[in-house]
């Protein structure tokens, strides 16, 4: 058995519970006990560490990553999603170069800023063995995507090979999963077949929805800028959506779902997803950069979604940071009364999104996995707003424990 302890504990669990001079008892597979320190200390115990002027949290979960795009810094234009989307279909060869390099360092970005569990969003599998032999914990979705039938052969057989190797390589730490990658850009019939692989499997799905008004445009009225966009890289001058919004949404009433972005729901929509065994994700500063828009917290709370926030990939930010992910949110609801919102926050990157994607971590309670993050805050140990002045004076990890294990992030 292990001992950690630090000025503060957040334990993230159904009471927020955050101890002062708290401690942590737990071996390579689980937590033991949690109180305080002094309380703790036991004789013929591994290891014991104390961490002054600092805060453990559950390791923290990027529920939303496409880490295949970790070589993106200013090749991308943002502003608007068209504007976003056209540059991402004039560099995507360029996007893909050293893939492998920035990939390792993109996981090396998010261990450094307490990130132990990702939601991996994968279209072409060259993260699958990286994130494989990673310390992270994985649930990688295998995407599918394509609107031309004269390749849905291959397009099914490049899906299947994916899921097959994936599902090779599962464990205790890595899971195979399922992404739709969004209306605009997946024919009913590959939709089907894929949401078919998911219930077979009981696998959980993912999808982008209404991520931007051009899909919007696109799901009600086939017009827009997606006539264009076929058009112009599809040579496609008839091209209509496959769907509404409703027989979109109809696919994934059998399975588990997260559905990522959602910044364009009206009333009805989020009516349908509240009936759906689903939840949202929000990427804010993914959101702000190609929408200039930020996703309903308070119309989400109505409807009894939990916030998730997530990075997104490199594409559409400027750092995988969870640390500065949590930040933008901070700023982004001003409406809302600032520390109930950081509360929400750490809840939004730690307990939250453990619950759809199932490593039993997130919550630092007997019996959660021995995933922790240490954080050295100046002054925290004087703090009385412990979780805002976390989220603001957070920057990258002292330690990371997984499964117990204290990781070397330098040397992953």
């Amino acid at each position: 058995m292990k001992l950690i302890g630090a000025s503060v504990v957040i334990t993230c669990d159904n009471n927020f519970t955050i101890i002062k001079d708290g401690g942590i008892l737990f071996d390579n597979k689980k937590i033991i006990k949690v109180g305080k320190f002094s309380d703790l200390k036991k004789d013929k115990l591994e290891e014991v560490q104390f961490y002054n002027s600092c805060v453990i949290t559950p390791a923290l979960i990027n529920s939303h990553i496409h880490f295949e795009f970790s070589k993106n810094h200013s090749m991308l234009k943002y502003g608007s999603f068209g504007e976003w989307l056209d540059s991402i279909m004039n560099n995507r060869d360029a996007l893909m170069q050293d893939s492998t390099t920035h990939i390792k360092k993109a996981i090396k970005e998010s261990m450094k800023s307490g990130v132990a569990c990702v939601g991996a969003i994968s279209s072409r599998a060259v993260d699958l063995d990286l994130l494989s032999q990673s310390e992270l914990k994985v649930m990688f979705f295998n995407e599918i995507m394509g609107t031309n039938k004269d390749f849905f052969d291959k397009v099914k057989d490049d899906f299947n090979e994916r899921v097959k190797k994936s599902k090779l390589l599962e464990d205790v730490n890595f899971k195979t999963a399922i992404a739709l990658h969004s209306p605009y850009s997946l024919d009913i019939e590959l939709a089907h077949y894929a949401i078919k692989k998911a219930i077979e499997n009981k696998m959980l799905v993912s999808t982008h929805f209404l991520e931007s008004k051009e899909e919007l445009s696109w799901l009600e009225s086939n017009s827009g800028y997606f006539k264009g966009f076929f058009k112009h890289f599809f040579h496609n001058d008839d091209a209509e959506s496959h769907y509404s919004k409703d027989s979109f949404l109809e696919l994934f009433k059998k399975c588990e779902t997260l559905f990522v972005h959602c910044l364009y729901l009206n009333n009805d929509d989020w009516d349908r997803i509240s009936k759906l065994k689903a939840d949202i994700i929000s990427c804010p500063r993914s959101n702000r950069l190609l929408n200039n828009r930020y996703f309903n917290f308070l119309k989400a709370k109505d409807y009894k979604f939990p916030l998730i926030i997530a990075t997104d990939g490199k594409s559409s930010n400027n750092s995988l940071n969870m640390l500065d992910e949590a930040r933008c949110a901070l700023f982004a609801y001003e409406k809302y009364n600032i520390n109930n919102l950081a509360r929400e926050i750490l809840l939004a990157m730690t307990k939250n999104p453990a619950k759809r994607l199932k490593f039993n971590n997130g919550i630092i309670e007997k019996g959660k996995a021995s995933d922790f993050a240490i954080f050295y805050v100046d002054d925290i140990n004087s703090a009385e707003q412990i979780a805002l002045n976390f989220i603001l004076q957070a920057r990258e990890v002292e330690d990371l424990y997984i499964n117990g294990k204290r990781i070397d992030i330098e040397n992953v």
